[in-house]
């Protein structure tokens, strides 16, 4: 059994998540919002916040990898602009970049980052601010990565 890489499932998941839009700009690095202009936007950046060990039913160790991945955009200041519209349209390219395709539809219907983990998805509450206020729009979605 080869052993996966804890950079390997990383730089797989912001590969598929970096490619799921065309982002004016992206940062593996996580860059807060007010480190980036408008020429930059929109902008993908990615932030690992944590893990989680556990066991399987069979008794098998496991880690949980939780990562945020984050969406700066311009959202401009047009009243007659509705700028929760281009932040949809971001949010659902994220989700079918990181929709199972291929073997990973046929053998489980689990986005597996190519046959690295169990299981890549995102999960729970997405914060999204779609910059009606100031102009600048952001998302904070969470993915948990199941690593066997």
């Amino acid at each position: 059994m080869t052993l996966v890489t804890r950079e390997q499932i990383s730089a797989a998941f912001f590969d598929l998540i970096a490619g799921a839009a065309d982002f004016t700009a992206t940062s593996r690095r996580f860059v807060h919002w007010d480190q980036v202009n408008e020429t930059q936007m929109p902008f993908l950046t990615m932030l690992k916040t944590g893990e989680v060990r556990g066991r399987q039913n069979e008794g098998l160790p496991t880690l949980t990898i939780n990562a945020h991945v984050f969406i700066y955009m311009s959202a401009g200041m047009d009243p007659d602009d509705t700028p929760d519209t281009a932040m949809n349209g971001l949010l659902d390219a994220i989700d079918a970049a990181v929709a199972p395709v291929g073997a990973d539809a046929l053998t489980g219907n689990k986005q597996t980052l190519g046959g690295l983990v169990s299981h890549c998805y995102p999960f729970g509450p997405v914060f999204i601010d779609t910059g009606d206020v100031d102009g600048k729009a952001v998302a904070a979605i969470p993915f948990q990565i199941l690593v066997p």
